[in-house]
């Protein structure tokens, strides 16, 4: 996913998620989002360590056969 913050010569401020654009009332508030949005791509997530741990219990279990 492309993400980037878009700021028109008129003071207009976007963040653009691929071919999205989600306006923002200034500068300030669309960095914030970018910010925000960009921690929660790259935290853990609940279902990414769900499958690791399923996927360790296999490994463990076909060595264990």
């Amino acid at each position: 996913m492309r993400i980037q913050l878009l700021c028109t010569s008129d003071g207009r401020c976007y963040v653009q998620l691929d071919k999205v654009r989600v306006p923002f009332q200034g500068a300030e508030q669309a960095r914030d989002y970018l910010a925000r949005l960009q921690q929660r791509i790259v935290a853990p997530h609940v279902l990414a360590e769900a499958q690791r741990r399923d996927a360790e219990k296999r490994q463990a279990q076909r060595r264990a056969d």
